[in-house]
């Protein structure tokens, strides 16, 4: 069966140029046009759509109106948006209602481009309960305490873009956020960018304070109800993994933008583990138990208990955001490297590698077991001696003290 794409516009002729510059998808999709958010919502009652490309200023029910209800009713539809920069305060309020942003005027083949890269992630869950609860996230909880100080900073008349930029740094959650609205088509930049830092310094000030304090961009981790969770350990967990992985990148002399892509996805490659930790505690439980009493990898457990593992789990979240398809695959395979086909080093070999060096260098718990790296080649000489370079690169920046994340 085609994949159902819908187009919401509120004037005909809009429309009707869409529906000649689709025409020659519809042998790959069945699409939809509908005349207004109303007739859109009749249309989606009668057949929910994997994808809603809507615009964002119409009248009586606006873009952000529509995908809102999209969001509460059809929690599994990819929710696109379309909008031109004149409008970037009502885009800025409603930031966490789209999963992406496309702005106006919008070649056909960016359009084709976004909707085919949105299908491709019908393939990484196949839980369509999961499926619909990371559809419907509009964001990822932040912890309390960096919130609370980021909060006051903005509040703060001589708060610095730097004092802002290293608390952002500090929590992933906010981290993904920022990379994913910078990132998006609404910024327009030429390049990704993948400092936190550089990455406040293009927002500014005062966007990001109606971001934090107006469209609440973030939210606020809830009391733990895991206490054999810590999201504070997660995290620096994951800052570390994002180093490592640029750092053995940088090792293995490739290029900048795989450099990036390797610290994005490294830094990110463990959302999934929250997404499920905190929409799904009671299970989650069943898995860490699964763990501690069975000595399987957590990975292992999570397909056993909700037939997904956070890999994939986060892998989709990147995906619905918009975040590059190297950073997504690296997430997706981040434990079972050998699944994924990939040059001999690669942002998903480094990813990888990253994770393992990080359990195996820094102790988690004491009871905590970890896993020798296992992938194809790894038995040869020269991957050993590759291995060892990266072991003695990654403990130099622990000895340094940690990371630079800016």
């Amino acid at each position: 069966m085609k994949p159902k794409i819908l187009f919401v516009d509120d004037e005909q002729n809009i429309l009707d140029s869409l529906r000649l510059s689709m025409r020659c998808m519809r042998v790959k999709w069945d699409v939809s046009f509908a005349l207004g958010a109303r007739a859109a919502l009749e249309l989606l009652e009668r057949q929910p759509h994997e994808v809603v490309i809507s615009d964002m200023r119409m009248p009586g029910m606006d873009g952000a109106q529509l995908l809102r209800e999209v969001q509460l009713r059809y929690p599994k539809s990819v929710r696109i948006i379309l909008s031109g920069y004149s409008e970037e305060e009502s885009v800025l309020k409603t930031i966490k209602l789209a999963h992406q942003y496309l702005s106006k005027p919008c070649r056909p083949v960016d359009l084709i481009e976004a909707v085919e890269k949105a299908l491709t992630l019908r393939d990484v869950l196949e839980n369509q309960q999961i499926k619909a609860l990371v559809s419907s996230l509009d964001a990822l909880p932040s912890l309390p305490e960096v919130y609370k100080r980021l909060v006051a900073a903005l509040q703060e008349e001589h708060s610095t873009l730097k004092q802002l930029g290293d608390i952002v740094a500090e929590d992933v959650a906010m981290s993904a956020s920022i990379l994913r609205v910078v990132n998006s088509a609404f910024f327009g930049l030429p390049t990704r960018i993948s400092s936190i830092q550089h990455a406040v310094n293009l927002i500014g000030g005062q966007t990001l304070r109606v971001l934090v304090l107006s469209s609440h961009l973030f939210t606020v981790l809830e009391a733990a109800s895991m206490p054999s969770f810590s999201v504070k350990k997660l995290w620096e967990h994951s800052q570390r993994v994002g180093c490592f992985a640029k750092v053995i990148a940088e090792t293995e002399g490739l290029c900048r933008d795989e450099q990036d892509n390797a610290f994005i996805a490294g830094m990110l490659h463990d959302v999934g583990k929250l997404i499920l930790a905190t929409n799904m505690p009671d299970q989650y439980r069943v898995v860490i138990a699964k763990v501690q009493a069975d000595a399987v990898s957590i990975h292992a457990a999570e397909e056993e208990v909700f037939g997904a593992s956070h890999a994939k789990v986060g892998a989709y979240l990147l995906g619905l955001w918009g975040f590059s398809q190297r950073a997504m695959g690296a997430v997706c395979w981040h434990h079972t490297p050998e699944k994924q086909m990939f040059e001999p080093c690669c942002s998903a070999l480094t990813v990888y590698a990253a994770d393992g060096l990080d359990h195996e260098l820094v102790l988690f718990s004491n009871n905590h077991t970890t896993w020798p790296l296992c992938f194809p080649g790894v038995e040869t000489i020269l991957c050993q001696e590759r291995l060892a370079l990266w072991r003695c690169c990654c403990s130099k920046v622990l000895e340094a003290g940690g990371c630079s994340y800016g």
